[in-house]
C-alpha cells in the first residue's frame, strides 16, 4: 500500500519563499571602521571607549536592531570623560547635519543616545552596554517615515565626549563627536525574518518531517 499526502500549494510556496527570500539574510552586514580615525575636530579623550572599530544595523518587521565595537570598553574611558553614542536614523528627510566639521553624508532625521549607564533618550527605545559592545533596540513605532521605507531607512553610529566646552562656530559642541561609522556615509539595515516567521517556519519543517515519516510507514 502506497500514503499519498500532498501538501497545499500555499503552504510550499510560503516555506520556499522564506528559504529563498529570508535565510541567509538573517546576519548583518557589519560595517568596518579603522582604529584610532579621531575626527581633527574632536576635542575629547582619544581613548578606545570613543572609537568605533565595527558596527552594524538589523531590521526584522517590528524592530531596528543597532550595534557598535569600540576599540576599548565603555568603563575604560578616563575620568571626566562622559562616553554618550549618538545613533542616526534617516527616515527620508534626513539634511545635512555635520557639512560644518566635513562630514556632510552623515544624513539623519531621527537621533537616540544611549549613556555609559545603558540609558537611551526614549522610553521605548532599549539600549545595553557589555564590555566594548554598545546595542540600541528601535521599535518602528518610534521612527514613522518620512519618504523610505522602512526596509530602505539608514543609520551612523558616533561617540560623543560630552566633556569638552564648545568651540566657537561654525563648530560649537560638535567637537565632541570623536568617530563616524560609517566614515562621512550612512548604511543600509539588513533584513533579517520576524521571530514569528522563523516560528512559522519551523513549523513547516516539522510538519514536512511528519508528513515524510507517515508516507514512509504507510508504504512499508
Amino acid at each position: 500500500m502506497t500514503g499519498r499526502c500532498h501538501l497545499p500549494a500555499g503552504v510550499i510556496a510560503l516555506a520556499l519563499a522564506v528559504v529563498l527570500g529570508e535565510c541567509g539574510l538573517a546576519k548583518a552586514d557589519i560595517i568596518s571602521d579603522p582604529v584610532g580615525d579621531f575626527l581633527p575636530t574632536f576635542k575629547g579623550a582619544r581613548d578606545g571607549a570613543f572609537d568605533v572599530i565595527s558596527a552594524g544595523g538589523t531590521f526584522d518587521g517590528s524592530f531596528f536592531h543597532l550595534f557598535g565595537k569600540l576599540a576599548g570598553p565603555v568603563s575604560g574611558a578616563p575620568p571626566g570623560s562622559i562616553p554618550l553614542y549618538v545613533w542616526g536614523i534617516n527616515t527620508g528627510t534626513g539634511p545635512n547635519n555635520f557639512a560644518n566639521i566635513g562630514n556632510p553624508n552623515v544624513r539623519f532625521n531621527n537621533v537616540f543616545t544611549l549613556n555609559a549607564a545603558g540609558v537611551t533618550n526614549n522610553a521605548n527605545v532599549k539600549g545595553r552596554i557589555e564590555g566594548d559592545m554598545v546595542f540600541l533596540d528601535v521599535p518602528l513605532s518610534a521612527v514613522p517615515s518620512t519618504g523610505f521605507a522602512p526596509q530602505n531607512y539608514l543609520w551612523n553610529l558616533w561617540p560623543r565626549d560630552t566633556s569638552p566646552a564648545p568651540d566657537p562656530a561654525p563648530i560649537g559642541n560638535a567637537n565632541a563627536i570623536a568617530d563616524f561609522a560609517p566614515d562621512n556615509a550612512v548604511a543600509a539595515f539588513t533584513t533579517i525574518p520576524e521571530p514569528s516567521t522563523l516560528v512559522l517556519f519551523a513549523g513547516m519543517l516539522g510538519a514536512l518531517g511528519v508528513v515524510r515519516r507517515w508516507r514512509k510507514s504507510a508504504a512499508a
